[in-house]
C-alpha cells in the first residue's frame, strides 16, 4: 500500500470514528461516560472553560465548571464538534511540518470573516503557539488558530491548525475568554478521576502559595528554590522589590500578592497555571495582568522550568516589572500635591536648562496637546531649544487639584528666551505612572 493509499484509508478510519461518536451536529453532545472527566483539567476557575482537541478522534470538546457549596469545580462537557488537525502525525517541531502542536495553550484574539481568507471560514481564533516552553525546546513556527473553513471537513488536512464547520466555531465563540480560556491539544485525553485529580491540585496549588510568599516576604535564594535549576528567571527587579519591602516595614505597611481565578492544566507531566496577579495594600487594589507559570513534575519534585505574564494589564502594558511598578505606586504614596509640585518644578528646571533628553521624561507615553503626540510635542520644543541661546522658565503661585484621572496643576509662568516673553497660566494634568507623575496634557492661556 502506497503511502497516499495509507493515510487515506487512517482518515477514513478517524473521519468514521468522529461521525459514530460525535456527529456532526453543532453542540452535539456525547453522553459524559464515553471519554470521562480529562485528567489534563486539574482546576478550572468559576464561569471559565477549557478546550480539549484529541487528535486520535478529531474531536474538540469544550468543559465547564460550576462552583458548589464546597468550593469544588466539577467538570462538565458542554460542546463536543469534529474538527480536523495537521495532516502529518505527531506534535508540531518546526515551520512547514504540516502537524498540530500539542500542550496547553490560550486563545490571543478573535478574527470575523470580513478580515478572513475564505480559508479560514466565519471565524478564527490565534493561538499563543509557540509558548515559552515551546520556544526553549527549540520548536518554531507560527498562526496555529482554530478557525471554520470554505470547505468540506475531512480528517488530517489542514496544515497545522485546528479547523472546525463554521457553524461549529461560531458555535464555540461564546465559551472562549481570550487569554484565559485554555486550549489543550492532545494525542489521546487521558481519563482521569477526582482523587488523582485533587491531589495534583493540592500539589501544584500548594506550590504556587509557597511561591507567592517567597515573593511577598522572602529571602532572593528562597524565591530562586522554587525554579529549575536549568532555568534563571529574570531577577533584575529583586533588589528594587527588596528595598520597597524595606519601606513598607519603616511605614508599618502590609502588601499582599493576590493570585486569583486560578486555573491549572496538564499536558504529561507539565503543568501550567495561570491566574489573575494582583497587590493590595490596604483597601488599594492593583490587578497587574494575568501571569502564566510552567511546572514541570518530576519524582524528586515539582519546579518552576517557565514564568511569564500572559497579558499585562494596560497600565503596566510597558513596564518589564507590573510588580515593582505598582508597589511603587502603593507603598510609595506618590498621589501628594508635595510629590507633584516637586515632579513639576524639576520640569521647569530641565526645560530652562534645555536638557531635552531629561525634559521628555516628564510626559506620559499619551500626551496630547494642541494636536501633537508626545514625540511631535518634543521635537518642537526641541527645535526652540536650539533656536534660543537661552531659556528660562518659573513658576509663581501653583495650584493643585486633584482629579478623577490624577492632578491638575495651575500656576503663573513667567517665560523668557534670548528671541521671546511671555506670561500666563500654565495648566498641566498629571497621571501616575508607575509610581511617578507624569504630563498628560499641557494648556497655556497667556496674559
Amino acid at each position: 500500500m502506497t503511502r497516499n493509499a495509507r493515510l487515506i484509508y487512517c482518515h477514513a478510519i478517524f473521519f468514521s470514528l468522529g461521525l459514530l461518536v460525535f456527529g456532526l451536529q453543532a453542540a452535539s453532545s456525547a453522553p459524559q461516560d464515553q471519554i470521562g472527566l480529562p485528567s489534563e483539567i486539574i482546576l478550572l476557575p468559576e464561569d471559565e472553560n477549557a478546550i480539549l482537541v484529541e487528535k486520535n478522534s478529531q474531536t474538540l470538546f469544550v468543559f465547564s465548571g460550576s462552583k458548589s457549596k464546597e468550593g469544588a469545580l466539577p467538570l462538565q462537557m458542554v460542546f463536543s464538534a469534529p474538527c480536523s488537525t495537521g495532516e502529518i502525525f505527531g506534535p508540531k517541531q518546526e515551520k512547514g511540518d504540516k502537524k498540530t502542536p500539542e500542550g496547553v495553550y490560550f486563545l490571543i484574539d478573535e478574527y470575523e470573516d470580513r478580515y478572513l481568507a475564505p480559508v479560514y471560514g466565519k471565524k478564527a481564533f490565534p493561538t499563543d503557539y509557540p509558548n515559552f516552553v515551546d520556544r526553549r525546546l527549540g520548536k518554531n513556527g507560527s498562526a496555529i488558530w482554530i478557525h471554520g473553513t470554505d470547505k468540506a471537513l475531512k480528517p488530517m488536512d489542514s496544515n497545522g491548525c485546528v479547523a472546525m464547520e463554521n457553524e461549529n466555531v461560531v458555535f464555540l465563540s461564546q465559551y472562549i475568554n481570550l487569554n484565559a480560556t485554555p486550549l489543550i491539544i492532545v494525542d489521546k485525553l487521558v481519563p482521569g478521576n477526582s482523587e488523582g485529580r485533587e491531589q495534583d491540585r493540592q500539589k501544584i496549588a500548594g506550590l504556587v502559595d509557597l511561591w507567592r510568599n517567597a515573593v511577598e516576604k522572602g529571602s532572593y535564594h528562597e524565591y530562586l528554590s522554587f525554579y529549575d535549576s536549568s532555568y534563571l528567571p529574570d531577577i533584575s527587579w529583586w533588589e528594587a522589590w527588596q528595598e520597597i519591602r524595606q519601606t513598607m516595614v519603616k511605614n508599618n505597611q502590609t502588601i499582599k500578592l493576590s493570585l486569583k481565578s486560578r486555573g491549572i492544566y496538564r499536558h504529561g507531566d507539565l503543568f501550567v497555571v495561570i491566574m489573575d496577579m494582583g497587590l493590595n495594600a490596604g483597601p488599594k487594589n492593583l490587578h497587574l495582568g494575568k501571569r502564566k507559570l510552567f511546572i514541570q513534575s518530576r519524582e524528586n519534585g515539582s519546579k518552576i522550568i517557565g514564568d511569564v505574564f500572559q497579558v499585562k494589564d494596560s497600565r503596566y502594558a510597558k513596564t518589564d516589572f507590573p510588580l515593582v511598578a505598582a508597589a511603587r505606586e502603593l507603598v510609595s504614596s506618590p498621589a501628594t500635591k508635595a510629590t507633584a509640585l516637586k515632579t513639576v518644578q524639576s520640569w521647569l528646571t530641565a526645560w530652562s536648562a534645555k536638557n531635552m533628553d531629561a525634559y521628555k521624561t516628564y510626559y506620559a507615553p499619551n500626551f496630547r496637546s494642541e494636536g501633537m503626540s508626545k514625540k511631535e510635542w518634543v521635537e518642537r520644543k526641541t527645535k526652540l531649544a536650539r533656536r534660543y541661546d537661552y531659556i528660562q522658565v518659573t513658576g509663581d503661585n501653583f495650584k493643585i487639584l486633584k482629579k478623577k484621572e490624577g492632578l491638575e496643576v495651575r500656576f503663573l509662568q513667567n517665560y523668557k528666551s534670548s528671541g521671546f516673553s511671555t506670561k500666563g497660566v500654565k495648566q498641566l494634568k498629571l497621571v501616575n505612572i508607575g509610581g511617578a507623575w507624569k504630563i498628560s496634557q499641557e494648556n497655556w492661556k497667556g496674559k
